[in-house]
């Protein structure tokens, strides 16, 4: 266990550089790794990872809103319509976990948190799927967010930095810096929804938590060293990599039905 714990915490210390630098990963990153490489069962992974990214991105928060980096007014703007659709997807798959057998519920999340994750890095990559991105409405971008995050975890800083970027008329990084505290809300619902079903693990919790903590106060001093297109770069390998991961558990799991 203690190794699992060193390697929770080794690889939350270079998800929080990527979170804070870029306010995308801690669904991408975290939950496929926490499911393909820890063995966590899925939900408790979306429960835990969660509670992980809504820890840190306090942290966060609290870092970019004292450089006066956040705009709380577009915060608000995105939270009043991606909140309630988040609790209410929070909920169903919280109910869902209840009622369906263990090994094909399983695989249902593992082929959803793919399906996003896979969305996610072509909106990373793509210039012609981020111009679609660009097309739609604030709040349409609002609603599809609480619906990735409320049944996966996964796909909300890749959604939110963009919207807030060409709707909401900010630069690259005051979007990043913007997008964590809306990141910090949703991951908070779905952690307590999930969370009151006995599904977070709060040793694993605490293990991520120990490298954000060493991670932070070094990447609030490179924050404006790295260009966003080496941030991108690295976070996309990581995120294909950890896709991957889970492309292999989700084979295993559909051999063994």
């Amino acid at each position: 266990m203690e190794i699992i714990d060193f390697y929770a915490s080794a690889a939350s210390f270079f998800f929080s550089l990527l979170m804070l630098w870029s306010g995308i990963g801690a669904g991408l990153l975290v939950i496929p790794v926490l499911i393909a490489l820890l063995n966590t069962d899925p939900l408790v992974a979306i429960a835990s990872g969660s509670m992980f990214a809504f820890v840190s991105k306090i942290l966060m928060t609290f870092v970019h809103s004292q450089q006066g980096n956040v705009d709380w007014r577009l915060v608000y703007v995105f939270l009043r319509i991606c909140l309630p659709v988040t609790l209410i997807n929070a909920a169903f798959l919280a109910y869902l976990s209840e009622s369906k057998p263990h090994i094909s519920f399983e695989l249902y999340l593992i082929i959803g948190i793919l399906l996003v994750g896979c969305l996610a890095l072509a909106a990373l990559l793509s210039d012609s799927i981020k111009e679609i991105l660009t097309k739609w409405p604030l709040s349409s971008m609002s609603g599809t967010t609480g619906i990735l995050m409320g049944l996966t975890g996964v796909g909300g800083g890749v959604l939110v930095v963009p919207a807030l970027a060409t709707r909401g008329g900010l630069t690259i990084k005051t979007a990043v810096a913007t997008s964590i505290p809306i990141g910090l809300t949703l991951s908070l619902a779905v952690s307590l929804t999930l969370g009151s079903r006995g599904l977070v693990d709060y040793q694993l919790v605490t293990s991520l938590l120990i490298g954000t903590v060493i991670a932070i106060p070094m990447g609030v001093r490179l924050f404006h060293l790295f260009s966003d297109n080496v941030i991108n770069r690295v976070t996309c390998t990581l995120i294909g990599l950890a896709l991957v991961g889970l492309l292999i558990k989700a084979t295993n799991l559909a051999y063994h039905l």
